[in-house]
């Protein structure tokens, strides 16, 4: 493709891959990369490599960017694999792609063959989680085979490029460190003051906030045990913002009935609108069994929400530094404890909030990581890129 400058019409056709189109990390990433891209003058488009529809896709398409279904699960079990990669090739080619970006190593073993036979430029990976890479032996062999067709392999926390260099085999130049990037704002008293009206949140009411998948592996039976014994003793004041939904939500919602809580405990579902809801927030609040570098976490950090997390996955490397507080997983009364001596302490909260927001404006702003994912692209920060003539005339 010629890379001169032109219309919007004539822009470089940018492909994000996404995993699913629910509300997930790793489909934050894409959605926000997406809709950067397109701000900036790129035609962008979206499919999800298992998925048809979700909240994601309604975002992504309200804003304009199209979205399609290449549902991989959606064809008949025995020949999708095969049939697949001729649909995912003919649908590159028809919408000229010029760069495609896909998230986890199970999606560029799906896609990375048919982006090569469909003549895209770049095929960039961005892989979110070792989990399953260190864990599965036969989906690790795949991984390494199908790397190599990658013109980059990106990673989400430095720690995690020792497994693809060692493990994995992947060259050192292909492989590329690039933080997840959030948008950095600054806070509005009338936004908060509104926000917590609208939660039926007092002036002494303490708000924790979690906002993610109500997963199993989100740990979230550990928080609201936590939360009772929080309560419990003496706080009347605490209330908790669950805001997601998953598959543990009827379950969750049981539990809270068990224990009592009524309605200091509210569940809003999902929401888009996330970024902003954080500002309501007194203190937010994860208890993971296991996590990658997690996206709403990074979220609080710049919404200046002081934090306290399990200390499993990247979280460690996030807190660190005196960003936040960290308690072991699956210990409900360590949990509580670190709510109570938070929620106790103003100062800390307003020291925690104030290193953990520095320490994600000097490196996860979005801005900077969407310029980093648009280089490994081969594509320019901007569309229509600058001319030699106009780049002189500025000199």
């Amino acid at each position: 493709m010629d890379l001169r400058p032109n219309s919007r019409e004539s822009a470089p056709v940018i492909v994000e891959g996404l995993f699913s189109y629910q509300l997930g990390g790793s489909e934050r990433v894409g959605a926000d990369v997406a809709l950067e891209c397109a701000r900036r003058g790129y035609r962008v488009i979206c499919f999800a490599f298992y998925g048809s529809d979700g909240p994601i896709r309604l975002e992504l398409e309200r804003a304009g960017i199209r979205c399609f279904d290449l549902n991989y699960l959606s064809r008949p079990r025995f020949i999708r694999r095969f049939t697949y990669q001729a649909t995912l090739v003919r649908f590159l080619r028809q919408q000229n792609a010029y760069a495609i970006h896909i998230h986890h190593s199970t999606s560029l073993i799906l896609g990375v063959l048919a982006a090569r036979i469909a003549g895209a430029k770049s095929i960039v990976m961005t892989e979110h989680s070792l989990l399953e890479l260190q864990t599965m032996p036969k989906y690790q062999r795949q991984s390494r085979r199908y790397c190599r067709f990658a013109n980059a392999i990106s990673v989400v926390h430095p720690s995690q490029e020792s497994f693809f260099l060692s493990v994995l085999k992947v060259p050192r130049e292909k492989l590329h460190y690039v933080p997840n990037g959030v948008r950095i704002s600054q806070p509005s008293v009338a936004r908060r003051v509104a926000l917590r009206t609208a939660l039926g949140a007092t002036e002494d009411t303490f708000v924790w906030m979690f906002a993610g998948r109500l997963a199993t592996v989100k740990g979230l039976p550990d928080l609201i045990h936590a939360f009772a014994i929080a309560r419990a003793r003496n706080n009347p004041q605490f209330r908790l913002v669950l805001i997601g939904d998953g598959t543990e939500r009827a379950a969750l919602e049981h539990l809270c009935q068990s224990l009592s809580l009524g309605e200091a405990v509210s569940f809003l579902g999902f929401r888009s609108d996330v970024p902003a809801l954080l500002e309501a927030a007194d203190g937010f609040v994860m208890s993971s069994l296991s996590e990658g570098v997690p996206m709403v976490l990074l979220e609080a950090m710049a919404a200046r929400i002081p934090c306290i997390a399990t200390a499993v996955g990247g979280i460690p490397e996030l807190l660190g530094d005196g960003a936040g507080h960290l308690v072991p997983a699956s210990n409900p009364n360590r949990l509580a404890e670190a709510m109570l001596a938070l929620a106790g302490e103003p100062e800390e909260r307003k020291r925690l909030s104030q290193v953990a927001f520095s320490k994600v404006a000097a490196t996860n702003d979005l801005d900077k990581v969407v310029d980093r994912y648009l280089e490994l692209f081969g594509l320019p920060a901007k569309w229509p890129m600058a001319s030699p003539a106009s780049d002189a005339r500025m000199n």
